[in-house]
């Protein structure tokens, strides 16, 4: 998986022609060599060969994945090849990462579509595709997109000068937006799949998994926000009510020892489960949705869904976190929450999902859209 990505990257700064002629990035730690498979040279292979401390490296990662080391050691692992890696993201982009499951692009475009003003901020910018779509929708907002890693920040600075963007982009912490912005001073604000992320590895009050991280990024947000400002969420969403019970059966033959792994293996919290006497796991919806998610994904994300938790807030508990913390001006113009296309069509054909009765059932909700509107 850790030499795919880096050939991947390696490939991605390096056009076709560049391979065609013999034109290569330089890698101090990657060989990238051709081999003509014929005289004429009409069919030529790709062979690619790591350095002898970078193959340590990557030994080192595969050991350390059940270790509190393995996010420092992917971040080591990304800067020693000169790569791309933050802590609050993937092994790769978001777009790339749902490529062959659905659009995430056209997902990214509603959320343009809601963006208003002339002032705009994402919060966790990542591959910058967010930034793209508002440029796009909005060209004459100053956008500017936001993230704690300076990887992060380094790439997006390489990428607005590559391709000639006219966005900006800024290191900052989002629990402390009034440190980088003036307060009142934003039209639009986004979180754009960041927020479980933020749940998920940023330790808050002495720990993670923690609900106050949400609550602490929404109120930083809220005050930098104009009168008459949006700010936008886009992110995971539990089902309710929390003690709706399912019943699961895997099609594929491998399923259950996936599952059995990742009860051990995830991190975001204990999984309840047990085994009917006709074979079925029998567990909560939310637990079941969980599950789903990193088996959807399957090996290549395996070490990384594992450390996150999407479906933080049920959409009555969310509704009463933005009322209770960001009060009476807060007001909710949009609330959706909806099953993202492609789950039921990648897992379906591997699972059976029933209710207690026994009756196949659909997958719960996966994914929460809100608007919230700040009074004047």
């Amino acid at each position: 998986m850790y030499k795919k990505r880096i050939i991947e990257a390696y490939l991605k700064a390096c056009p076709l022609e560049g391979l065609i002629s013999g034109d290569t990035q330089p890698n101090e730690h990657v060989t990238l060599e051709l081999i003509p498979f014929d005289s004429l040279g009409s069919t030529t292979g790709v062979n690619f060969t790591f350095s002898k401390p970078g193959e340590k490296l990557i030994a080192f990662c595969q050991e350390a994945e059940k270790s509190p080391l393995y996010e420092r050691s992917i971040l080591l692992l990304y800067d020693f090849f000169g790569f791309r890696k933050d802590a609050f993201d993937r092994l790769q982009n978001e777009q790339h990462y749902l490529a062959d499951m659905n659009n995430a692009e056209d997902h990214k475009k509603i959320i343009a579509d809601f963006a208003k003003g002339t002032v705009m901020i994402d919060v966790g910018a990542g591959g910058g595709i967010m930034l793209d779509l508002l440029s796009e929708k909005h060209p004459d907002a100053d956008i500017t997109g936001i993230d704690i890693s300076t990887n992060v920040i380094q790439e997006l600075e390489r990428k607005k000068v590559r391709e000639r963007k006219s966005w900006k982009v800024k290191q900052a912490d989002a629990l402390k937006l009034s440190s980088y912005f003036e307060l009142e001073s934003a039209d639009t604000i986004i979180f754009s799949s960041i927020l479980h992320e933020m749940y998920s590895y940023i330790p808050f009050h002495g720990r993670t998994y923690n609900p106050d991280v949400v609550k602490a990024a929404l109120k930083s947000a809220f005050a930098v926000l104009k009168p008459g400002g949006r700010m936008i969420i886009r992110d995971g969403i539990m089902t309710e009510p929390k003690d709706l019970i399912r019943l699961l059966a895997f099609r594929d033959p491998d399923g259950f020892r996936f599952f059995t792994r990742y009860v051990e293996d995830f991190k975001g919290r204990k999984i309840d489960y047990e085994i009917t006497e006709d074979n079925k796991i029998k567990l909560p919806v939310n637990d079941l949705m969980e599950f789903l998610y990193t088996y959807t994904w399957g090996e290549e994300a395996y070490p990384h869904e594992v450390q996150e938790q999407f479906g933080y807030f049920t959409p009555s508990e969310y509704r009463k976190v933005i009322e209770e913390t960001l009060g009476s001006r807060a007001n909710i113009i949009c609330f959706r929450h909806y099953l993202q296309e492609g789950y039921s069509t990648h897992l379906l054909p591997k699972v059976k999902v029933m209710d207690e009765s026994g009756k196949e059932t659909a997958l719960p909700d996966s994914t929460c859209f809100i608007v919230i509107e700040k009074a004047e």
